[in-house]
């Protein structure tokens, strides 16, 4: 009366279709997981841009200062001469 491709599907179906649910549910998680690492890389980066840039502008400062006290030291050496 059934088909035998109709009755493997009848014993199988739940098998594969819990198969498919869990590879879905797996597949999901994992997703995830990478999402939250990929936040968590996003923040560091922010965090070593914010670094960065405070190093800079104290590069600049004390290139600043470096140049004001040269302008100093090549006057003492007049005065010294």
């Amino acid at each position: 009366m059934f088909s035998p491709l109709l009755n493997i599907v009848m014993q199988y179906g739940g098998s594969v279709l819990a198969g498919i649910v869990v590879g879905l549910v797996c597949k999901a998680y994992f997703a995830s997981q990478m999402q939250d690492k990929i936040r968590g890389y996003q923040s560091d980066i922010v965090k070593s841009h914010a670094r960065i840039l405070e190093l800079e502008a104290t590069n600049d400062r004390l290139e600043k200062r470096i140049k004001d006290l040269e302008g100093s030291f090549v006057k003492d050496r007049l005065f010294m001469n």
